[in-house]
């Protein structure tokens, strides 16, 4: 996953209106912020923050328990605290009802990629360790973030180490590619999110690279880039 500036008019313009919808509005975002369940295994709970006792989701400690279970139990965060919703799937009436005209103009605007997940974090709000092997793709990341007190954390599980992306005060843009879990089982993307703070993240998901790369030229300068873009997605031995 990479981090760089966002840089188009157009969708700076409309994540600025979104976040003064939710940021500046002190009632939304308590409103927000109440609505706010912890998760666990898709069930509300109050007794414990994963399905691994004493284990915070976002920990270090939570991973390696998670990396001794079958890797497909993890696609999907089994554990959160927030509110997600998308354009096709409403978890909060609420929260997409806010949400929602502004996801519109942003895919109205780059051509319909795949939303797959708009997060309302709460203060201490947090996605646990997954991987979305199955919904694999090339993605990019919008992230709000007050403070920077927020973070995208990765894991390479072949060195054994730990990326932290922290957020900076205002919106963040990130990229990368989520490998298929099918054909790649060993290398899928493990990550997780915690902030002190409330924060919002905004997901997309594109099947094919040269969408994805249109989208990135559209979004942010891609010029100085210390790596090729060509050299993202599936392992030259990996099955298509």
């Amino acid at each position: 996953m990479h981090q760089l500036s966002m840089t188009n008019t157009t969708i700076q313009k409309i994540l600025s209106n979104l976040t003064e919808a939710v940021f500046q509005n002190q009632e939304v975002l308590d409103e927000l912020e109440s609505r706010c369940v912890l998760h666990v295994d898709g069930h509300p709970r109050k007794d414990t923050e994963s399905e691994f006792p004493g284990l915070k989701g976002y920990s270090n400690e939570y991973l390696y328990k998670a990396l001794e279970c079958p890797t497909d139990q993890y696609c999907f965060p089994r554990c959160a605290y927030g509110l997600d919703t998308t354009l096709v799937r409403t978890k909060s009436i609420y929260w997409n009802k806010i949400a929602s005209p502004f996801l519109k103009r942003i895919v109205n605007y780059t051509g319909s990629p795949s939303n797959a997940l708009t997060m309302f974090y709460p203060k201490k709000g947090f996605i646990g360790w997954h991987h979305n092997g199955n919904a694999a793709g090339y993605n990019f990341l919008m992230t709000y973030s007050l403070d920077g007190d927020g973070y995208f954390k990765y894991y390479n599980q072949h060195t054994d180490e730990f990326t932290v992306l922290q957020d900076v005060p205002g919106w963040n843009f990130r990229f990368g590619y989520y490998p298929d879990i099918r054909y790649e089982k060993d290398n899928v993307f493990w990550h997780t999110a915690y902030t002190e703070r409330p924060r919002l993240t905004i997901g997309w998901v594109v099947k094919h690279r040269e969408i994805w790369k249109s989208l990135l030229e559209e979004c942010t300068d891609l010029e100085n880039l210390p790596f090729d873009l060509d050299s993202m997605g599936p392992r030259s031995d990996a099955k298509n």
